[in-house]
Protein backbone atom coordinates (compact mmCIF):
# COMPACT_ATOMS: atom_id res chain seq x y z
CA UNK A 1 0.00 0.00 0.00
CA UNK A 2 1.47 3.37 -1.03
CA UNK A 3 0.99 6.26 1.35
CA UNK A 4 1.78 9.95 1.37
CA UNK A 5 2.17 12.15 4.42
CA UNK A 6 1.14 15.75 4.77
CA UNK A 7 3.32 17.53 7.35
CA UNK A 8 1.30 18.75 10.33
CA UNK A 9 2.29 21.95 12.13
CA UNK A 10 2.65 21.86 15.93
CA UNK A 11 3.58 25.49 16.38
CA UNK A 12 4.30 28.84 14.78
CA UNK A 13 6.98 29.17 12.11
CA UNK A 14 6.03 32.33 10.29
CA UNK A 15 2.92 33.11 8.26
CA UNK A 16 1.41 30.47 5.98
CA UNK A 17 1.81 30.96 2.25
CA UNK A 18 -0.32 30.22 -0.79
CA UNK A 19 -3.82 31.26 0.22
CA UNK A 20 -3.68 29.98 3.79
CA UNK A 21 -1.88 26.69 3.12
CA UNK A 22 0.94 25.88 5.53
CA UNK A 23 4.23 25.75 3.65
CA UNK A 24 6.57 22.79 4.07
CA UNK A 25 10.15 23.04 5.25
CA UNK A 26 11.65 20.46 2.90
CA UNK A 27 14.55 18.40 4.23
CA UNK A 28 15.40 19.62 7.73
CA UNK A 29 18.52 18.99 9.82
CA UNK A 30 18.38 19.44 13.58
CA UNK A 31 21.32 19.63 15.99
CA UNK A 32 22.32 20.76 19.48
CA UNK A 33 25.90 21.87 20.17
CA UNK A 34 28.20 22.94 22.96
CA UNK A 35 31.87 23.88 22.54
CA UNK A 36 32.08 22.71 18.93
CA UNK A 37 33.13 26.11 17.58
CA UNK A 38 35.92 25.31 15.10
CA UNK A 39 33.86 22.50 13.56
CA UNK A 40 30.53 24.27 13.04
CA UNK A 41 31.30 25.84 9.67
CA UNK A 42 32.37 22.55 8.07
CA UNK A 43 29.25 20.83 9.43
CA UNK A 44 26.94 23.53 8.11
CA UNK A 45 28.71 23.79 4.75
CA UNK A 46 28.53 20.06 4.08
CA UNK A 47 24.90 19.59 4.98
CA UNK A 48 23.82 22.64 3.01
CA UNK A 49 25.89 21.42 0.05
CA UNK A 50 24.17 18.01 -0.02
CA UNK A 51 20.71 19.52 -0.09
CA UNK A 52 19.27 20.14 3.36
CA UNK A 53 16.80 23.01 2.98
CA UNK A 54 16.83 24.20 6.59
CA UNK A 55 19.27 23.74 9.47
CA UNK A 56 18.07 24.40 13.02
CA UNK A 57 20.91 24.36 15.55
CA UNK A 58 20.75 24.97 19.30
CA UNK A 59 23.62 25.96 21.57
CA UNK A 60 24.01 26.12 25.34
CA UNK A 61 26.66 27.42 27.75
CA UNK A 62 29.40 27.74 25.14
CA UNK A 63 32.91 28.76 26.16
CA UNK A 64 34.55 28.59 22.74
CA UNK A 65 32.35 30.86 20.64
CA UNK A 66 30.10 28.20 19.11
CA UNK A 67 27.18 30.55 19.77
CA UNK A 68 28.99 33.44 18.06
CA UNK A 69 29.51 31.37 14.92
CA UNK A 70 25.89 30.26 14.92
CA UNK A 71 24.77 33.87 15.38
CA UNK A 72 26.81 34.92 12.35
CA UNK A 73 25.42 32.09 10.23
CA UNK A 74 21.90 32.86 11.43
CA UNK A 75 22.30 36.53 10.47
CA UNK A 76 23.39 35.39 7.01
CA UNK A 77 20.38 33.09 6.63
CA UNK A 78 22.43 29.87 6.57
CA UNK A 79 20.99 28.38 9.79
CA UNK A 80 18.41 29.13 12.45
CA UNK A 81 20.17 29.43 15.82
CA UNK A 82 18.32 28.65 19.04
CA UNK A 83 19.91 29.55 22.38
CA UNK A 84 18.90 27.03 25.03
CA UNK A 85 18.41 27.98 28.68
CA UNK A 86 18.70 24.83 30.78
CA UNK A 87 17.83 23.80 34.32
CA UNK A 88 20.18 21.42 36.22
CA UNK A 89 18.21 18.26 35.39
CA UNK A 90 17.41 19.16 31.79
CA UNK A 91 18.77 16.94 29.01
CA UNK A 92 20.27 19.51 26.59
CA UNK A 93 19.49 17.70 23.35
CA UNK A 94 15.94 16.70 24.23
CA UNK A 95 15.11 20.16 25.57
CA UNK A 96 16.54 21.85 22.49
CA UNK A 97 14.73 19.61 20.00
CA UNK A 98 11.39 20.12 21.76
CA UNK A 99 11.84 23.89 21.93
CA UNK A 100 12.83 24.20 18.27
CA UNK A 101 10.02 21.89 17.20
CA UNK A 102 7.47 24.10 18.90
CA UNK A 103 9.00 27.45 17.96
CA UNK A 104 9.53 26.68 14.29
CA UNK A 105 6.75 24.24 13.47
CA UNK A 106 9.17 21.48 12.54
CA UNK A 107 6.38 18.99 11.94
CA UNK A 108 6.09 20.72 8.56
CA UNK A 109 9.36 19.09 7.50
CA UNK A 110 9.10 16.70 4.58
CA UNK A 111 11.92 14.74 6.20
CA UNK A 112 13.78 15.51 9.44
CA UNK A 113 17.16 14.22 10.59
CA UNK A 114 19.11 14.80 13.81
CA UNK A 115 22.91 14.74 13.67
CA UNK A 116 25.49 15.82 16.22
CA UNK A 117 28.34 18.16 15.33
CA UNK A 118 30.72 15.22 14.83
CA UNK A 119 28.36 13.38 12.45
CA UNK A 120 28.21 13.94 8.69
CA UNK A 121 25.61 12.38 6.39
CA UNK A 122 27.32 10.53 3.52
CA UNK A 123 24.89 9.70 0.71
CA UNK A 124 26.49 7.25 -1.70
CA UNK A 125 23.63 6.84 -4.16
CA UNK A 126 22.70 9.15 -7.03
CA UNK A 127 24.43 12.53 -6.92
CA UNK A 128 25.12 12.20 -3.19
CA UNK A 129 22.33 14.51 -2.07
CA UNK A 130 19.89 13.88 0.75
CA UNK A 131 17.08 14.03 -1.81
CA UNK A 132 18.59 11.02 -3.59
CA UNK A 133 18.34 9.05 -0.36
CA UNK A 134 14.74 9.97 0.40
CA UNK A 135 13.75 9.33 -3.23
CA UNK A 136 15.08 5.79 -2.80
CA UNK A 137 12.73 5.38 0.16
CA UNK A 138 9.71 5.83 -2.09
CA UNK A 139 6.31 6.75 -0.76
CA UNK A 140 5.82 3.89 1.68
CA UNK A 141 8.77 4.31 4.07
CA UNK A 142 8.10 6.20 7.29
CA UNK A 143 11.65 6.17 8.64
CA UNK A 144 15.13 5.67 7.20
CA UNK A 145 17.74 4.31 9.61
CA UNK A 146 21.46 4.64 8.91
CA UNK A 147 24.45 3.01 10.51
CA UNK A 148 27.69 4.98 10.77
CA UNK A 149 31.21 4.51 9.65
CA UNK A 150 33.00 5.39 12.89
CA UNK A 151 36.35 7.13 12.50
CA UNK A 152 39.25 7.23 14.93
CA UNK A 153 42.30 9.39 15.48
CA UNK A 154 45.88 9.76 14.18
CA UNK A 155 49.31 9.51 15.77
CA UNK A 156 49.34 13.29 16.22
CA UNK A 157 47.82 14.13 19.64
CA UNK A 158 47.48 17.86 18.94
CA UNK A 159 44.47 19.80 17.70
CA UNK A 160 44.88 21.51 14.33
CA UNK A 161 42.38 23.81 12.59
CA UNK A 162 41.07 22.46 9.31
CA UNK A 163 38.47 20.09 7.91
CA UNK A 164 37.75 17.15 10.18
CA UNK A 165 36.56 15.08 7.22
CA UNK A 166 40.01 15.34 5.63
CA UNK A 167 42.15 15.06 8.77
CA UNK A 168 40.70 11.78 10.05
CA UNK A 169 40.46 9.00 7.48
CA UNK A 170 40.84 5.75 9.46
CA UNK A 171 37.68 3.97 10.49
CA UNK A 172 36.30 0.74 11.90
CA UNK A 173 35.52 -2.25 9.70
CA UNK A 174 31.97 -2.14 8.34
CA UNK A 175 30.68 -4.99 10.53
CA UNK A 176 32.05 -3.59 13.77
CA UNK A 177 30.12 -2.95 16.97
CA UNK A 178 31.33 0.66 16.68
CA UNK A 179 28.86 0.97 13.78
CA UNK A 180 25.84 -0.51 15.57
CA UNK A 181 24.17 2.81 16.60
CA UNK A 182 21.74 4.33 14.11
CA UNK A 183 20.57 7.79 13.20
CA UNK A 184 17.33 8.26 11.33
CA UNK A 185 15.33 10.42 8.98
CA UNK A 186 11.59 10.53 9.63
CA UNK A 187 8.53 12.05 8.02
CA UNK A 188 4.96 12.56 9.13
CA UNK A 189 6.33 14.00 12.36
CA UNK A 190 2.94 14.89 13.79
CA UNK A 191 2.51 11.19 14.58
CA UNK A 192 5.39 11.18 17.08
CA UNK A 193 5.50 12.54 20.60
CA UNK A 194 9.14 13.59 20.72
CA UNK A 195 12.35 13.97 18.75
CA UNK A 196 15.46 12.39 20.26
CA UNK A 197 19.01 12.28 19.02
CA UNK A 198 18.73 8.82 17.44
CA UNK A 199 15.12 8.78 16.31
CA UNK A 200 11.61 10.06 16.77
CA UNK A 201 9.80 8.49 19.73
CA UNK A 202 6.34 8.25 21.22
CA UNK A 203 4.50 6.71 18.26
CA UNK A 204 0.94 5.84 19.23
CA UNK A 205 -0.56 5.21 15.79
CA UNK A 206 -2.22 1.89 15.06
CA UNK A 207 -0.65 1.38 11.63
CA UNK A 208 2.74 -0.36 11.47
CA UNK A 209 5.76 1.72 10.50
CA UNK A 210 7.86 0.87 7.47
CA UNK A 211 11.58 1.37 8.10
CA UNK A 212 14.22 1.42 5.36
CA UNK A 213 17.79 0.43 6.23
CA UNK A 214 20.87 2.07 4.76
CA UNK A 215 21.11 -0.57 2.03
CA UNK A 216 17.49 -0.15 0.91
CA UNK A 217 16.08 -3.24 2.63
CA UNK A 218 12.99 -2.77 4.78
CA UNK A 219 11.25 -4.04 7.86
CA UNK A 220 8.15 -3.06 9.81
CA UNK A 221 7.57 -2.06 13.40
CA UNK A 222 4.17 -2.51 15.04
CA UNK A 223 1.83 0.32 15.86
CA UNK A 224 1.50 1.48 19.47
CA UNK A 225 5.09 0.33 20.01
CA UNK A 226 6.36 1.46 23.45
CA UNK A 227 9.88 0.30 22.51
CA UNK A 228 10.24 2.35 19.33
CA UNK A 229 13.16 4.30 20.78
CA UNK A 230 14.96 1.05 21.62
CA UNK A 231 14.37 -0.49 18.20
CA UNK A 232 15.74 2.65 16.54
CA UNK A 233 18.74 3.12 18.84
CA UNK A 234 21.25 0.48 17.73
CA UNK A 235 21.28 -2.73 15.70
CA UNK A 236 22.86 -6.14 16.23
CA UNK A 237 26.19 -6.33 14.41
CA UNK A 238 24.72 -8.85 11.95
CA UNK A 239 22.10 -6.26 10.92
CA UNK A 240 24.50 -3.37 10.20
CA UNK A 241 23.89 -2.07 6.69
CA UNK A 242 25.62 0.38 4.37
CA UNK A 243 24.96 0.96 0.68
CA UNK A 244 22.72 3.90 -0.16
CA UNK A 245 23.96 6.07 2.69
CA UNK A 246 25.53 6.13 6.13
CA UNK A 247 26.82 8.82 8.44
CA UNK A 248 30.47 9.39 9.26
CA UNK A 249 31.02 9.66 13.01
CA UNK A 250 34.23 11.46 13.99
CA UNK A 251 33.89 10.33 17.57
CA UNK A 252 37.26 11.29 19.06
CA UNK A 253 39.36 13.37 16.61
CA UNK A 254 42.72 14.24 18.18
CA UNK A 255 43.62 13.40 21.76
CA UNK A 256 43.66 17.12 22.66
CA UNK A 257 40.18 17.65 21.20
CA UNK A 258 38.93 14.53 22.96
CA UNK A 259 40.13 15.79 26.34
CA UNK A 260 38.08 18.94 25.82
CA UNK A 261 35.09 16.82 24.86
CA UNK A 262 35.36 14.97 28.19
CA UNK A 263 34.91 18.23 30.06
CA UNK A 264 31.90 19.58 28.20
CA UNK A 265 29.54 16.79 29.29
CA UNK A 266 27.03 14.74 27.34
CA UNK A 267 24.15 16.24 25.41
CA UNK A 268 21.92 13.22 25.93
CA UNK A 269 22.28 13.19 29.73
CA UNK A 270 21.16 15.72 32.38
CA UNK A 271 23.24 18.88 32.64
CA UNK A 272 24.34 18.14 36.20
CA UNK A 273 25.47 14.57 35.49
CA UNK A 274 29.20 13.82 35.25
CA UNK A 275 30.52 12.48 31.94
CA UNK A 276 31.68 8.96 32.76
CA UNK A 277 31.37 7.61 29.22
CA UNK A 278 34.15 9.46 27.45
CA UNK A 279 37.10 8.07 29.37
CA UNK A 280 40.60 7.00 28.34
CA UNK A 281 39.43 3.50 27.40
CA UNK A 282 36.83 4.94 25.00
CA UNK A 283 39.52 6.96 23.23
CA UNK A 284 41.99 4.08 23.12
CA UNK A 285 39.48 1.74 21.51
CA UNK A 286 38.74 4.17 18.70
CA UNK A 287 42.29 5.43 18.27
CA UNK A 288 43.28 1.96 17.06
CA UNK A 289 40.93 1.93 14.05
CA UNK A 290 42.88 1.22 10.88
CA UNK A 291 40.64 0.91 7.78
CA UNK A 292 41.75 3.73 5.46
CA UNK A 293 38.78 5.51 3.87
CA UNK A 294 38.95 8.76 1.88
CA UNK A 295 35.65 8.21 0.09
CA UNK A 296 33.87 11.08 1.82
CA UNK A 297 36.25 13.71 0.46
CA UNK A 298 36.16 12.11 -2.99
CA UNK A 299 32.36 12.25 -3.09
CA UNK A 300 31.67 15.52 -1.31
CA UNK A 301 34.93 17.42 -0.86
CA UNK A 302 34.64 19.82 -3.80
CA UNK A 303 31.14 21.05 -3.00
CA UNK A 304 31.87 21.13 0.73
CA UNK A 305 34.88 23.37 0.15
CA UNK A 306 32.94 25.58 -2.26
CA UNK A 307 30.11 26.12 0.23
CA UNK A 308 32.61 26.58 3.07
CA UNK A 309 34.32 29.37 1.11
CA UNK A 310 30.97 30.96 0.25
CA UNK A 311 29.87 30.97 3.89
CA UNK A 312 33.26 32.22 5.08
CA UNK A 313 32.87 35.27 2.84
CA UNK A 314 29.57 36.28 4.46
CA UNK A 315 29.60 39.21 6.92
CA UNK A 316 30.96 38.24 10.32
CA UNK A 317 31.59 34.57 9.56
CA UNK A 318 35.36 34.72 9.02
CA UNK A 319 35.70 36.78 12.18
CA UNK A 320 33.62 34.25 14.13
CA UNK A 321 35.71 31.38 12.78
CA UNK A 322 38.96 33.05 13.82
CA UNK A 323 37.59 33.87 17.28
CA UNK A 324 36.27 30.40 17.96
CA UNK A 325 39.57 28.83 16.87
CA UNK A 326 41.39 31.21 19.23
CA UNK A 327 39.10 30.36 22.17
CA UNK A 328 39.14 26.64 21.46
CA UNK A 329 42.92 26.61 21.29
CA UNK A 330 43.12 28.50 24.59
CA UNK A 331 40.83 25.98 26.27
CA UNK A 332 43.08 23.15 25.10
CA UNK A 333 46.19 25.01 26.27
CA UNK A 334 44.61 25.35 29.71
CA UNK A 335 44.35 21.56 29.95
CA UNK A 336 48.10 21.05 29.59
Amino acid sequence: MRRSFRPVSRGPAGPPTGGGRVSGLGHVLLSSMRDEGPYVLEYVAHHRAIGFDRLFIASNDCRDGTDLMLDALDAAGAVTHHRSTLAPRDIPQHAAYAAMRKAHGLDRADWLMVLDADEFLDVTTGAGRVQDLTAAAGEDADIIILNPHTFGSTEDPLWHPGLVTEQFTRRAAARSAHNAPVKSLARGLGRFGAIHNHSVTGYTGAAPLTVMRGDGTRFTLPGNDPHLWRNLRRLPVADIRHGLAHYNHYAVKSLAAYCLRQLRGRGARPVSEANTRHDTLYFDRLARLRVQDTGFAARHGDRLRAEYARLLALPGVAEAQAETERRYGALIEALV
